[in-house]
């Protein structure tokens, strides 16, 4: 995998070259079909994000040179989001409706797909009309050169505590919230902190098998937690369709169904993460320094190995 930083080189050099990778993986994707491809529109979105969370590590560091980069970074997602949440509750209906083949005939599931897939040629026309993949490929474009000066405050694995601590505790107070309310806004900002710790961790995922399992279960939940706020977006979006909810869908059995769902995936994830979240902020960045450390010390004996068997 490519997203993570490689143990030669210094993390300074590393954030850069895995941010400027990713943008210019965005904008050859966007760049091949006029307009992007819905996979296009998807990989770019993923890309966006893994660059957002480099750039709150340098802020959390206090680094330098990221400048108009969170806003550059809204304004992509803002561009491209509409397209890809409908592409999102198309996916999630038909899992609804694997889990409940009798929830809807198949004429009905099909009159609803059209539905939403009419919402994402809707969107996709209106990007086109206001030039949004010009504007997201010149953000992006800006956003490449200026990754050249992004420079955090410190080296090593300091460039990470800060932006690591904050996150996890962010999440875990999250996560407490959520179990507590039980309300669909509070699992989402739950996912929010998720996704940002996965993206922090991803990059330091070659240390050792406890980082590459907390990326594991991080993603399994946050894929989880997706499908969950997926399920709200639907809802609300066919009990808006007087021609779906007040005619061949039961509005009541929909909504029970879906619910049910949505509990089994909060579950789901409260299981996958009650261990990693366990631990207080200090603990866990401890942790994964320790794993980076041993991780520097290793590759240094193995160069230092090579070298003398080179001479």
């Amino acid at each position: 995998m490519s997203y993570h930083l490689r143990p030669d080189e210094s993390t300074r050099s590393g954030l850069r070259r895995v941010a400027r990778r990713e943008l210019r993986r965005a904008r050859k994707a966007l760049r091949a079909h006029n307009p992007p491809s819905d996979e296009a529109i998807h990989e770019a979105r993923k890309s966006a994000k893994k660059v957002r969370a480099i750039v709150e590590l340098i802020e959390a560091d206090n680094g330098s040179g990221v400048g108009r980069s969170q806003k550059r970074l809204r304004t992509i997602n803002r561009a491209l989001s509409p397209a890809r949440d409908s592409d999102a509750m198309v996916e999630i209906l038909a899992k609804l409706k694997s889990r409940n083949p009798h929830l809807f005939s198949e004429h009905t599931f099909a009159r609803a797909r059209r539905r939403l897939t009419s919402s994402k040629e809707e969107a996709l026309r209106a990007a086109q009309h206001d030039e949004a993949w010009a504007v997201v490929d010149r953000e992006l474009g800006k956003l490449q050169a200026s990754a050249k000066g992004w420079r955090s405050a410190h080296r090593q694995f300091k460039t990470f505590a800060a932006g690591i601590h904050r996150t996890y505790r962010r999440g875990r107070k999250a996560m407490a919230r959520a179990r507590k309310r039980q309300g669909a806004a509070d699992f989402h900002e739950w996912r929010k902190q998720i996704k940002a710790l996965w993206y922090q961790v991803r990059l330091l995922q070659g240390c050792n098998a406890s980082i590459r399992r907390d990326v594991d279960a991080l993603r399994s939940a946050e894929t989880w937690l997706g499908d969950d706020h997926n399920l709200v977006v639907l809802c609300a979006e066919l009990t808006r369709d007087d021609s779906i909810c007040h005619g061949p869908v039961d509005v009541d059995r929909f909504r029970l169904a879906a619910d049910r769902f949505q509990r089994d995936l909060r579950k789901r994830a409260i299981a996958r993460l009650r261990r990693l979240y366990a631990r207080s902020a200090d603990d866990y960045v401890g942790r994964v320094r320790r794993g980076w450390k041993a991780w520097r010390r290793c590759d240094e004996k193995g160069r230092r190995g090579r070298a003398r068997r080179t001479a």
